[in-house]
């Protein structure tokens, strides 16, 4: 995850054109049409199953399962879509629902990453629902329990060492409370405001239960603590309780791979954005263990859905391939462009490896124009989005020429704008209040421009190659009278020496591609 040397990734989800009315038979008529259509060949490698594959309930052991009626293979639809040689992406939110009131994975989240690469999914869509949605939803869980102290048993070796609270090194708010007639608990660590360590310790690698004790008290409210042991992050949840006993007690396993020194308690949440930073590292952090663990040899996409209500480009980067930065694309144009303005927002946080997801793309679902569908798919590939088809892909034959929407999404020279070196997004050039212009220059020594007209009327505009940027982002072009192509085949335009000139329709692009 988080792999710099990918580029955006390439496929179709189920979501913009069947949203929940999905099924096996059409999932596999949609993967083998990918195949059949040169769609693959193209770069499209990812069949996404979105809200509603699963099952209403868990399996008998917990654990998420294809929906019983829907999807009867179960696995085995995975099994054979991968034997057309694509990948197959899942998903689930961070909530303890989806957005289509699933199962989802909050406090499951390595039990569900367990299941996912089990059963075979390259590639997880992890949303942000039945978290601030509803005013049922749960509230943020900043309030940390009073820890009475840690008990820690090797399941190896079955040593056991108790580690009260009075050994602990407090800072920040941390202290130790005195209740009545029971030991001493540390409090103050709700909301960052303190942290415990239990340092000097030299627990061999293995596998470990700790447990949490705690003080009780009358709590309508779960409350969770964050431990941190041997370089990994373990999030405790603890329950409501009517405080009839003076403590309790939480565990957890901890598989370490290295030598635990320490054990850091604290509960980092004081904001819904902390809180979704924890959640989606959490996720992360499960699939990193689950792939580990596994005998895959290809790479796991995690891609990050929280709309971008957190400013998620400031912290996903970290974790995560991708990362939505705005609310759900609607069929229509101003939809459209307004995605793209969201996106142009993101370039001075771009990263090769984890790229900003405007979401996916409208193209051939038959409300916009072939201007619009080409402008669309351009500036999608020219911002290092990722290109992820949200049409009905099955029917791709005998298209007439005002509809079709495969000759757009498999151009090559558009498409390499996306998938080549450097996996960063294009820089924007001087243009008008009308006119959109986006210059990228590719590591193979070329130079690509789109220009774009944002407006309802038709535009005219002039630009000098000539005064090209001496570089983006460190590759360097000039241009001393190099061959131009017009990516689209267009003939809205003509070139005087240095100068192009352009007239181009309401919501349309040239796309230049400038020789080496």
């Amino acid at each position: 995850m988080a792999n710099t040397s990918l580029p955006p990734v390439m496929g179709w989800s189920s979501w913009n054109h069947f949203r929940q009315n999905i099924n096996e038979d059409v999932i596999y008529q949609v993967a083998q049409a990918m195949k059949d259509s040169g769609l693959a060949a193209a770069g499209y490698q990812y069949v996404n199953l979105d809200d509603c594959w699963q099952s209403s309930a868990r399996d008998d052991n917990g654990h998420l399962q294809f929906d019983l009626s829907s999807f009867p293979s179960g696995k085995e639809l995975i099994d054979r879509i991968h034997r057309l040689g694509l990948r197959v992406g899942l998903y689930s939110s961070c909530g303890p629902l989806t957005c289509e009131d699933m199962p989802a994975s909050y406090d499951t989240e390595y039990r569900d990453a367990r299941t996912f690469v089990d059963l075979g999914a390259d590639f997880l869509k992890y949303d942000y629902c039945h978290v601030v949605d509803l005013t049922t939803d749960e509230k943020l869980l900043s309030t940390a329990p009073a820890v009475v102290g840690l008990e820690i048993r090797s399941r190896e070796t079955n040593t056991f060492l108790e580690l009260p609270a009075a050994n602990a090194q407090l800072s920040g708010a941390a202290q130790l409370t005195h209740f009545t007639d029971e030991s001493p608990a540390i409090t103050g660590l709700s909301a960052r405001g303190g942290e415990a360590q239990f340092t000097g310790l030299n627990l061999p690698a293995g596998e470990y239960v700790v447990t949490v004790i705690y003080h009780k008290f009358k709590s309508e409210n779960r409350q969770l603590l964050v431990v941190h042991a041997a370089g990994q992050e373990h999030t405790m949840l603890f329950p409501t309780t009517s405080g009839w006993s003076a403590t309790g007690r939480v565990q957890i396993k901890i598989n370490a791979a290295q030598p635990i020194t320490a054990f850091t308690l604290l509960n980092p949440i004081t904001d819904r954005k902390s809180d979704a930073i924890l959640r989606y590292r959490t996720m992360a952090s499960a699939l990193q263990t689950a792939t580990k663990s596994s005998d895959r040899t290809t790479p796991f996409i995690y891609s990050v859905c929280e709309h971008g209500r957190n400013a998620p480009w400031t912290w996903a980067p970290k974790f995560a391939d991708a990362y939505r930065i705005s609310g759900d694309i609607r069929n229509n144009w101003a939809s459209v462009v307004d995605c793209y303005d969201k996106l142009k927002a993101m370039l001075p946080y771009a990263v090769p490896g984890s790229y900003a997801d405007p979401d996916m793309l409208e193209v051939g679902n038959g409300a916009l124009t072939q201007n619009e569908n080409i402008a669309h798919f351009s500036l999608w590939a020219f911002l290092a989005a990722p290109l992820i088809l949200g049409n009905d892909i099955r029917h791709y034959q005998d298209l007439p020429k005002e509809q079709d929407w495969l000759r757009i999404v498999t151009n090559k020279a558009v498409i390499a704008i996306d998938q080549e070196a450097p996996h960063l997004p294009a820089e924007p050039l001087p243009g008008t209040s009308n006119i959109d212009v986006l210059a990228k220059y590719m590591a193979d020594g070329q130079a690509v421009l789109c220009i774009f007209n944002r407006s309802d009327n038709e535009q005219s505009f002039s630009l000098d190659l000539a005064q090209l940027p001496a570089a983006i982002h460190g590759v360097p072009y000039q241009y001393h009278g190099q061959p131009v192509t017009e990516l689209w085949q267009q003939t809205n335009y003509r070139q005087e020496q240095s100068q192009i000139h352009t007239t181009l329709p309401a919501h349309a692009v040239n796309v230049f591609a400038l020789a080496k």
